[in-house]
């Protein structure tokens, strides 16, 4: 079984068999100082929560399930869904990704990323990922208009699916998409979206000036070479775009993603070609694939773990040295939280920070207040993390 989706399927046994043993986790060590930990929903759990936007002084959070639910300004759970859409959520589908338009406050436009159900509008009769807009009436009613659909389904498998959307600094919508598991070559091949970065309009027209316009099935695609894209963020300091790839048997890693680039799955994994255990990350030829800016490994010393989960850049925040504006990523395998210190050009300038344990962190965001927060999907719980000066 895939591991994220061994992971899910874990966490879903403990939400439905609330008496199952918890995974093993070692022991906190606490957070750094004049830090704390904030959870949020007033001691209401969420189900299996995957994703965060932040429309105001509120939280919107995405459940696996369908439903998004609000977070209200005084911290507590609002106790209605604002709306709750028909998923299939087998193994890692499910409504599993969320962004606001960039003019939400006059629009209240929201975008979410789901794998349809049986009752989802135009319905193939099989599961398929999908973008869709959603709009709330000032009379409660929600509509529906999808966006870019038929974006990858598999009939073998239901993991690998992406499913992070985030609005870019052009004002595009961008898309993570998995290999689904099935079809790890489709991630080179320009005539499907799998195992890809895509990049549309909000209306869900193609940008005319994508790299790969006018080649058949590759209008969408940004960049490629992707196993499975699962989180995404962007980093307003110099304008790029920062994915956490979950890798196979040995390697996760996190990739600058620039335009028209290659990221190599699966020919490679992490610094190393594909089932390389080790190697020396100066002497590979990467063939013209990128290779990535920061990377560990299953097993061994220091940073490990085995279902990487990233992140989001702490600008704008409140935090000292060297938090402010570093990159907060997880490992939903592992349940831990680490930092990484990134230099203008997106290089490491130092090893990794050990910052907190959690249950499965999956999911992260900076909210108006400039606080960092994480979804943790074992727990239910969404925190932020303040500190006090």
């Amino acid at each position: 079984m895939n591991r994220i989706a061994f992971v899910m399927l874990f966490l879903m046994l403990i939400a439905v068999f609330p008496f199952a043993p918890q995974p093993l986790r070692a022991a906190p060590a606490g957070l750094p100082p004049k830090f704390k930990r904030v959870a949020l929903g007033g001691g209401k759990t969420l189900n299996q929560p995957t994703a965060i936007a932040f429309p105001d002084v509120r939280v919107f959070v995405t459940e696996k399930g369908g439903s998004i639910r609000v977070i209200k300004a005084d911290g507590t759970l609002k106790p209605t869904p604002f709306h709750t859409l028909s998923v299939n959520s087998e193994g890692e589908r499910g409504l599993l990704g969320i962004a606001l338009d960039p003019n939400y406050p006059s629009n209240h436009y929201l975008y979410v990323y789901y794998t349809t159900g049986p009752n989802a509008i135009n319905y193939t009769g099989k599961p398929e990922n999908r973008v869709s807009r959603l709009f709330k009436s000032p009379d409660g009613r929600v509509s529906e208009k999808i966006i870019f659909d038929h974006i990858s389904f598999s009939t073998t498998h239901s993991n690998h699916n992406g499913g992070d959307i985030h609005f870019g600094f052009d004002g595009k919508l961008y898309i993570s998409v998995g290999e689904n598991g099935c079809c790890p070559d489709a991630a080179q091949h320009l005539n499907t979206k799998r195992g890809k970065i895509l990049r549309i309009n909000s209306d869900g027209t193609i940008p005319s000036d994508n790299p790969f316009f006018n080649t058949p099935g590759g209008r969408a695609i940004f960049a490629y070479g992707f196993r499975n894209p699962w989180r995404f963020t962007l980093r307003a300091s110099n304008q790029t775009y920062i994915v956490a790839d979950v890798g196979s048997g040995t390697w996760e890693e996190i990739d600058w993603v620039q335009r028209a680039k290659n990221y190599g799955w699966p020919l490679y994994e992490g610094p190393c070609p594909s089932n390389n255990l080790a190697c020396d990350p100066s002497s590979v030829n990467y063939n013209g694939t990128v290779k990535p800016i920061h990377w560990y490994n299953h097993t061994g010393s220091g940073e490990t773990g085995n279902v990487i989960s990233g992140g989001v850049f702490a600008e704008n925040s409140n935090y000292p040295a060297p938090y402010a504006n570093s990159y907060f990523y997880g490992d939903a395998g592992q349940g831990w939280v680490h930092v990484l210190e990134l230099n203008a050009n997106n290089q490491p300038i130092a090893p990794p920070r050990n910052f907190d344990q959690l249950n499965a962190p999956v999911s992260f965001g900076v909210g108006k207040d400039g606080n960092v927060y994480v979804v943790d999907f074992g727990a239910g719980i969404v925190y932020k993390y303040v500190y006090t000066p």
